[in-house]
């Protein structure tokens, strides 16, 4: 369903009619004539806004429709690459930085590992390096991180960060920048690019974490900590990098799927020679998978009694995982549902891979963008400063 056009004062009617017109045109290419019916706009109106967002560089003309009766019109679309953002997720073991277009397309990315034991200095000034080149005409930079994120970060076991203000260390990044939990972001472009309404998405690589989206919204919780799922307690006795023992993602995260199938005799040293290894369709490496698979089955069985999704969507790591796991969890799943509804819950990987949570940063400042209808640009206060609206094709802005 397209954007609604509420009363308000000019620029607000303005804003929220721009917006109809995209959120339509993102479903598919229409005619000035099609917008007009489905938004309820006058022509001349439409006729405006289009103007406008054609002189932005927003909207580009296609080819012309012969529908059978009226007359021809021209198509109308949303404008490839028109508009973008950076998005970054600073993991364990790696950093990883894309630029994704208003549309969804991953226009570029670069990867690199690090020290573990690497501090958010060295970390957030190395991706300032990367960005400085690459930040000209970002709406933003999104960056997640897989812990619990607030005004600042209050706690990311795996990286070994806890109360950290990030702000300052920030101050240095040439564009606006916003900060975001890897599920949570990732959770949100979902509900971004396939306009989701109840989902759980599931964040596996060296950690477990959910992103939850309920009726539209993002569960928060009143920390943030809403979705640490991978730090429930179980049974277990391994020590979890929180400091607690028992912790779910001790038992699910993939650190843990290599160890067993190096202790099945497996051969594999990284994930990677393990994935090798599956796609060559071997008898160890599948072992491993499918024990992991009918292990995240029962979790998701646990999921679905707490948050009723209509969707699950599998992220990080193991969305390239996901083939190999799949049989077996759809047989757990089965087997440990509560209701019958669950017993056929979607699960499916993440289009993204494990990109998705850099995605997930990105699409932070391509939503905000879509929401105020394309007419919205940080001001030269960044980082903390206010947010100024401005059409992109103003001098003021980024278009320019």
């Amino acid at each position: 369903m397209g954007a609604r056009v509420r009363k308000g004062d000019t620029q607000e009617i303005r804003r929220l009619n721009r917006r109809a017109i995209l959120e339509h045109l993102r479903q598919g290419p229409l005619t000035r004539a099609e917008l007009s019916r489905r938004t309820g706009l006058a022509k001349s109106a439409i006729s405006r806004l289009v103007d406008e967002l054609l002189q932005e560089g927003l909207l580009e003309e296609g080819a012309f429709t012969s529908p059978p009766l009226g007359r021809p019109g021209t198509l109308l679309h949303l404008r490839p690459r028109a508009r973008f953002a950076l998005g970054a997720e600073l993991g364990v073991e790696g950093t990883v930085l894309l630029a994704l277009d208003w549309r969804g397309e991953v226009l570029w990315a670069r990867e690199w590992r690090h020290d573990p034991h690497a501090g958010p200095e060295e970390r957030l000034d190395r991706l300032r390096q990367e960005v400085l080149p690459r930040a000209t005409g970002a709406l933003g930079l999104g960056f997640t991180l897989p812990g619990v994120v607030g005004d600042r970060l209050l706690l990311a076991p795996n990286l070994g960060w806890r109360d950290l203000d990030l702000r300052p260390l920030l101050s240095g990044f040439p564009l606006a920048v916003a900060m975001e939990n890897d599920a949570k972001a990732s959770a949100l472009s979902e509900v971004f690019f396939h306009g989701e309404a109840n989902l759980a998405y599931v964040v596996l690589s060296t950690g477990l974490g959910v992103g939850v989206v309920a009726e539209g919204r993002l569960l928060r919780g009143a920390n943030g900590a809403a979705g640490e799922l991978g730090h429930w307690l179980g049974p277990g006795e391994r020590a979890c990098a929180c400091g607690r023992v028992g912790c779910l993602e001790t038992a699910l995260g993939l650190g843990t799927l290599l160890a067993h199938h190096q202790a099945l005799g497996g051969r594999a040293e990284d994930l990677e020679a393990l994935l090798h290894l599956a796609r060559q369709g071997d008898p160890l490496a599948l072992q491993a998978l499918a024990h992991l698979g009918e292990a995240l089955g029962r979790f998701l069985a646990n999921l679905a009694v707490a948050y009723d999704p209509a969707l699950v969507v599998v992220g990080g790591k193991a969305a390239e995982f996901f083939p190999f796991l799949e049989a077996s969890l759809r047989r757990s799943l089965e087997a440990h549902a509560f209701v019958e509804a669950h017993r056929a819950l979607p699960v499916r990987p993440s289009v993204y891979g494990h990109l998705a949570p850099a995605v997930g940063g990105a699409s932070l400042f391509l939503a905000r963008f879509l929401e105020l209808g394309g007419l919205w640009a940080e001001s030269p206060r960044r980082n903390g400063g206010r947010y100024e609206e401005v059409a992109f094709g103003d001098r003021r802005g980024l278009g320019a």
